[in-house]
């Protein structure tokens, strides 16, 4: 299916080493459809970690690109290290990225690796979301986790989802947004499914809405006006005014859920599809012409073909593959275009996607 530049999210996942960000990978997609048995880690056979080191370390050592078709978007997830040994991968991914969404585990809170990447994404005004990890580990606190974000990185997160319970009683998560509760399914490779707010959760979830209003009115005159005089927004203001603070990165929507256990997943799926920024979002990108001269320019599928480079490899079985990023334009196969570093001009060959090492030919990016 080909998408438009409006139906394509583009988000890395970022965080601590050893967070769940290749778990969290795993069970999105999977969620999503995308994979028909998501795999653990430690079997070596997960879809991001694929190259020798990584399979036998059992760490992400590459920035990996994956994507999860759900409902009429494509989710493009680039998985990333969390070793300071390999950041430039995570820069690469953060530079390539609309937003990004940033794991913490809820047993630790925000660790070094995390600072540094918040204040990548600080430096460049992306947005972000957080992902907290391990709930059903024992000390895991949810809370406790959205505080340390709060004194540590300076931003007070915004739930999404909220659990049920945590550590040895971690029962799911409730979906605050749209007032939906998803148990922790029997097994990981069993989907969510999405079931009424237990009465016991009616004040927490009441209390978290609340929050979310605030949260949507902040920055709007207008909404703001309404939430004080009336003391709630409609649902569609509520997502209208979430959305248009996260793109302008005023606020930090966050997510409960334990990866391993796929719980989280639906609601964080439903998130990005809806309410994450797309490409068109955000500011124009400074570029350099062949005449060495700078100029902006902005997403759009329909001016002369203009694209990122944001990493080369070499693969044993498909020779040099250039993962791309087109800004605007078609690349189609067979494209003319100047390679601005080098000066000089080249030719488009094989286009594909990637689904990690599997790669599907396909006649045009856009």
């Amino acid at each position: 299916m080909a998408y438009t530049t409006d139906l394509i999210r583009n988000l890395a996942l970022a965080g601590h080493g050893s967070t769940g960000k290749t778990s969290l990978l795993e069970h999105l997609l999977f969620s999503a459809g995308s994979i028909q048995k998501p795999e653990l880690v430690e079997s070596g056979k997960t879809v991001s970690d694929y190259a020798e080191e990584e399979i036998e370390r059992k760490i992400s050592v590459h920035a990996a690109l994956s994507h999860a078709n759900f409902n009429d978007k494509k989710i493009n997830l680039l998985d990333t290290p969390g070793s300071s040994d390999f950041i430039g991968d995570v820069i690469m991914a953060l530079r390539a990225c609309e937003s990004a969404l940033v794991l913490v585990d809820a047993r630790t809170g925000v660790q070094i690796e995390t600072i540094k990447i918040w204040r990548n994404l600080d430096s460049r005004g992306k947005p972000r979301m957080v992902f907290v990890n391990k709930l059903d580990e024992d000390r895991a606190s949810f809370q406790g986790a959205l505080d340390d974000v709060k004194e540590k990185l300076k931003q007070a997160p915004v739930a999404i989802t909220i659990p049920m319970g945590e550590g040895a009683a971690f029962k799911g998560v409730i979906d605050v947004l749209h007032g939906k509760a998803y148990a922790v399914p029997a097994s990981h490779d069993q989907k969510e499914v999405a079931s009424a707010v237990p009465a016991e959760y009616a004040d927490a979830v009441a209390e978290a809405r609340a929050a979310l209003s605030e949260a949507a009115a902040d920055g709007d005159d207008e909404l703001m006006e309404k939430y004080l005089t009336e003391g709630t927004l409609s649902q569609e203001e509520i997502e209208k005014g979430i959305s248009e603070a996260l793109a302008g990165n005023r606020v930090v929507p966050a997510f409960a859920g334990s990866a391993i256990k796929n719980s989280g997943m639906m609601a964080v799926l439903g998130f990005i599809d809806v309410m994450a920024p797309g490409p068109r979002s955000l500011a124009g990108e400074t570029v350099v012409n062949g005449d060495k001269t700078e100029a902006v320019i902005s997403v759009d599928p329909d001016a002369p073909l203009a694209a990122l480079v944001i990493r080369t490899q070499i693969d044993q079985f498909s020779g040099r593959l250039s993962y791309v990023k087109v800004i605007r334009g078609v690349l189609s196969v067979d494209t003319e275009f100047l390679n601005v570093q080098e000066n000089k001009k080249e030719k488009a060959g094989k286009l594909f996607t990637a689904q990690g090492k599997k790669l599907e030919e396909i006649h045009e990016l856009c």
